[in-house]
């Protein structure tokens, strides 16, 4: 039952009490129809295809004071700002209630609702004009009001004789939209309660209007898609009208290949002729204007895609040269930067906390004290995320570029963008120590070797080779820093999980055995006891080429120019964030499951 309020009111209106009841306890009779909002109705509903129009219209029209009046207006307004969503058995009406602070929202009209039922009820018996007869009738379906059958009937045919009334009026095109509106929800619901006769006027004027609709020069194609999915769902056989939709609409690409994909055929010739005119029709949008931009791009992984799920291989490898040979630059895209203005409160903690320590070898572990909190599992705060946030994104691998679409369930929202943000701030911070460091400690090779060297992760020529790096990196040479010290970080990794975890496979057979490589490794430090912020960390900034840094792959494959300094200094803290383990000891015991 609908909730009430202190007024004795739901939200569709005043509730009926005992005294609208008889003394045997029988409902009260149907209210009087008042004739001057019966008659301003039908005044607001000439020559217009919109339930609002007609609202509008009917609330400033002059009609009786008395209050029976004014309750039958409010209730007709309510029923023709109600909104119809969906099509088929799952239907409902969509309103903005007296007090309510959602707007618009989702609402069912259940049994034993308020007087606006018989008022309803009353004018659908009364109101001759087709269009609104629908809508009444269609409510008191909706609602359960009286017998289901003689409702949907009269809302179908409410609805069917409203459509050429509609398709009269004066606004052409709105008049047309509503007239197909109006067939599909006849069609509906002649087919939801099987009602054979008007099932077949349905058909009947969904064919005629297609024909209309396709000899005109001027028509929308979505008119056409809408009254080719009633026709469907009425089990005719559309695939003549798709055809020449598809025909007519060619200049459309995207209206042509939703045509198109409405001939289905059996596998086959036939079948194989429609799926190359939609991945043709598609690559050849694409290459009429090279200079289309992000619409060509999206048009080619469009056209690879069909290929892909098609089967056509030539065709497929066009798609994706097309889209290798993509200029970056032609996507037209404007790029936006701002600068980052970290608090200078920030630094100077970072620099005291290198001026306290011991020697060179602690200065350089207390780089690597804590990763940002962000990268820590915050499941209490999940909910904060939901909204527009969690919208799935694409994102465009500038080299190639390549579309990549995440997995449903990978964590592409402002939590992972929040993620490479911190690992962002925190490189600045981590660039400041190591700059103290050398301006403390001024450290040459011999000490630097000395420092870094491990007899079992990193011995002496190991150690020299990361030494360069460090230096490499004092200097501003930041493309050998990186380019010396990736490697390192892969090595150290592999030796530290190598006593706890599997990172070798045997070969089996024909197949040779294999050796994990850095994104394996990274994933497999929970489970030998390292924490899972820390591995996150690494994974977002090394590895991870769909959300994160991924700086193994974009320098050591050349896709990108000299990388900031900043992110140089996150790779130098990688490394000694793995040998802070291996020369403290710190490594707990391994485990089977990823640490919580």
């Amino acid at each position: 039952m609908p909730e009430q309020n202190q007024a004795g009111e739901n939200r569709w209106g005043p509730v009926r009490s005992c005294a609208d009841t008889g003394d045997d306890g029988s409902e009260a009779p149907m209210p009087q129809v008042e004739p001057s909002v019966l008659g301003a109705l039908m005044e607001a509903a000439k020559d217009t295809v919109s339930y609002e129009a007609i609202a509008v219209v009917l609330a400033a029209a002059d009609i009786s004071t008395t209050t029976a009046a004014a309750q039958q207006r409010d209730a007709l307004l309510a029923a023709l700002r109600l909104r119809l969503s969906g099509t088929g058995k799952a239907q409902g009406f969509t309103g903005t209630f007296p007090g309510d602070s959602l707007k618009g929202r989702s609402a069912s009209l259940p049994e034993g609702t308020a007087d606006q039922l018989e008022i309803w009820s009353a004018y659908a018996d009364a109101v001759n004009t087709p269009f609104v007869r629908g809508r009444l009738h269609h409510l008191l379906l909706a609602a359960g009001h009286g017998r289901k059958h003689d409702h949907a009937r009269g809302a179908a045919a409410g609805y069917l004789d409203a459509a050429p009334l509609l398709l009269a009026a004066p606004r052409r095109f709105a008049g047309l939209r509503r007239a197909t509106e109006c067939l599909r929800w006849a069609g509906d619901l002649a087919r939801t309660f099987n009602l054979k006769d008007l099932h077949k006027r349905v058909t009947e004027d969904m064919v005629a209007l297609v024909e209309r609709v396709l000899a005109d020069t001027e028509d929308d194609p979505g008119i056409v898609d809408g009254l080719l999915e009633g026709l469907r769902v009425q089990r005719y056989d559309i695939r003549d009208f798709a055809e020449r939709a598809a025909r007519r609409y060619a200049s459309d690409v995207h209206a042509r290949v939703g045509f198109l994909k409405l001939l289905k055929a059996e596998p086959g010739p036939r079948r194989t002729d429609i799926d190359i005119q939609i991945v043709s029709a598609l690559l050849d949008a694409a290459d009429a204007d090279v200079n289309a931009g992000f619409r060509r791009h999206l048009l080619l992984t469009q056209a690879a895609t069909e290929a892909r799920d098609r089967g056509l291989s030539e065709l497929r490898v066009r798609a994706e040269m097309a889209l290798q040979n993509t200029d970056p630059d032609s996507l037209g895209w404007t790029r936006i930067r701002c600068g980052l203005a970290l608090p200078r409160a920030l630094f100077n903690g970072a620099r005291a906390h290198i001026d306290a320590a011991a020697d060179l070898r602690d200065a350089l572990w207390r780089t690597t004290a804590d990763v940002h909190q962000a990268m820590r599992e915050q499941a209490d705060d999940a909910r904060v995320q939901e909204g527009l946030l969690r919208i799935p994104r694409t994102r465009i691998n500038t080299a190639g570029p390549v579309q990549v679409t995440p997995p449903v369930d990978a964590d592409d929202n402002q939590a992972v963008e929040l993620q490479v943000l911190a690992l962002d701030v925190l490189g600045h911070l981590t660039a400041h120590q190591l700059d103290h460091i050398h301006e403390r400690f001024a450290p040459d090779e011999a000490e630097l070797i000395t420092a870094l060297a491990h007899d079992t992760v990193l011995p002496q020529p190991r150690a020299r080779t990361l030494a360069h790096a460090f230096r490499y990196f004092w200097l501003e040479e930041l493309d050998a820093a990186a380019c010396i010290a990736l490697p390192q970080v892969e090595q150290i990794l592999r030796q530290l999980l190598r006593p706890r975890v599997p990172i070798v496979s045997a070969p089996k057979g024909q197949t040779p055995g294999t050796v994990d490589q850095l994104g394996s490794l990274i994933r497999s430090m929970p489970a030998a006891g390292f924490p899972a912020d820390w591995s996150r960390a690494l994974e977002l900034l090394l590895a991870d080429p769909d959300r994160g840094m991924n700086l193994r792959n974009k320098i050591c494959h050349g896709l990108i120019d000299t990388p900031p300094k900043h992110h140089v200094a996150l790779i130098l803290q990688a490394a000694l964030y793995l040998l802070s383990h291996a020369h403290d000891h710190r490594t707990p015991a391994p485990v089977t499951q990823p640490a919580p």
